[in-house]
């Protein structure tokens, strides 16, 4: 026990003394606003996160080998200075420093460049965008083969997710309403973006409430460069063995896509099963106060997988939207397809079914809202005529156009459609 003591005592000395090495300038920067707020007895939650990281270290050493004082900041604190360590001698280095000042943009920057790093690891590559006085992504990546687009990535933490407040239903769908509004503002109208949700020891029941939330938010959007939005959480795993107890940093990635996006990257959103980096086995979500109380042993286990599934289930939901009916077009005055039994006409991997107007038929199956523009489709179950409206220029064809003259065109065979390609009718 002596002996495990001692490893800890000059772990937390470590941590305190590189702490002070990388971080001396925004350590004194921020000292006499973090003692005012201490006097004042503000909430940890409502102090520079710093400073409470390195005053759990401090207390901790102090009261060995009595006790620790708050191993969770402690792991905390190691996977941050891990974390800044690996980037402090990056020649950008310069230009991120100093939003690590502001005790909101602290915690910000952190979540920012664990996302970057998990980015890198995958292969990707990564530019940090500095923090400007114009509204701007927080990053940008690289999309892997093809033409390599850049997608850009807004990062959100909310107040919310801080690790040290109730998060409830009315919270959750605060924290997506105010996400969805800030992808708007930040993200490029064009360019495909990913808005990033990031927070810190949130259990894994509320991030899979966050997760559904979202999903059935994002049925209801039309944004077509929005590809989907990214859950990133910073935890710490508790393993207790026998008398030994450990408190290891982890970082869970999720993502949620957007059925509505219509450009050409690809998100991919499986996890290789032999990917080292995958906890394997039950998790138990645990609270501190739970970890204080010795409480432990009756929390009861996450199934992972069953909510895993439901997700991917309500992310396949499918909009139906009934097309208007107009009279038969005179001839070559409107591009109009046609078919003896060909059903549906058309289809695609979109998030919309487009039925007849007066029977239901589907005639178009999982397009997307810019797929088709400006074309009659005549029902071949009640040979009624239905209208694609005439969308304007600056919301078609992310990737391209396809334009169709006008004339009758019998379809024996399906069209498949492709994301970000739209057929208009000339």
């Amino acid at each position: 026990m002596i002996r495990e003591n001692n490893k800890l005592e000059i772990l937390v000395d470590q941590l305190i003394e590189e702490a002070n090495q990388l971080l001396s300038t925004i350590i004194q920067k921020t000292k006499s606003s973090d003692d005012r707020a201490r006097l004042q007895r503000s909430k940890w939650t409502e102090r520079h996160r710093l400073h409470v990281l390195l005053e759990v270290a401090q207390e901790t050493k102090k009261s060995l080998p009595e006790g620790i004082v708050a191993p969770w900041f402690l792991a905390e604190l190691k996977a941050t200075i891990d974390l800044i360590r690996r980037w402090h001698d990056k020649p950008f280095w310069k230009d991120i420093e100093p939003s690590l000042v502001n005790s909101t943009h602290f915690t910000h920057t952190i979540a920012k460049l664990h996302i970057a790093e998990h980015l890198e690891k995958e292969g990707h590559n990564v530019k940090i965008v500095p923090r400007g006085e114009n509204a701007s992504p927080d990053l940008m990546v690289q999309a892997i083969g093809g033409t390599q687009d850049w997608i850009y990535i807004e990062c959100y933490q909310p107040k919310i997710f801080d690790g040290g407040s109730t998060v409830g239903e009315q919270g959750i769908q605060n924290v997506v309403k105010q996400s969805l509004k800030k992808a708007k503002r930040q993200l490029k109208e064009r360019a495909p973006g990913i808005l990033a949700i990031c927070g810190f020891n949130q259990s894994k029941s509320i991030v899979e409430n966050l997760k559904q939330t979202i999903t059935r938010r994002l049925q209801k959007t039309e944004r077509s460069n929005l590809c989907g939005l990214l859950i990133m959480m910073l935890g710490i795993m508790y393993q207790r063995d026998n008398e030994n107890t450990s408190f290891t940093p982890i970082i869970s990635i999720d993502f949620v896509p957007n059925p509505s996006y219509f450009g050409r990257v690809d998100i991919d959103v499986s996890t290789p099963e032999d990917d080292s980096r995958l906890i394997k086995g039950s998790l138990k979500d645990v609270s501190t106060q739970d970890i204080i109380s010795q409480k432990i042993n009756q929390m009861p286990v996450v199934d992972v997988a069953s909510s895993d599934s439901a997700t991917r289930s309500a992310t396949k939901s499918i909009i139906e939207q009934k097309l208007k009916l107009i009279k038969e077009p005179a001839p070559v005055s409107r591009v109009v397809i046609y078919s003896k039994d060909t059903l549906p006409l058309f289809s695609g991997e979109g998030n919309i079914d487009f039925l007849c107007g007066h029977c239901g038929t589907i005639l178009v199956k999982r397009a997307w809202k810019l797929s088709i523009s400006n074309i009659v489709v005549k029902c071949p179950s009640c040979q009624s005529y239905n209208e694609f409206p005439k969308l304007k220029d600056s919301e078609l064809s992310i990737i391209g156009k396809i334009g169709i003259m006008k004339e009758n065109y019998n379809f024996t065979g399906i069209v498949f459609l492709r994301r970000g390609v739209s057929i208009v009718g000339l």
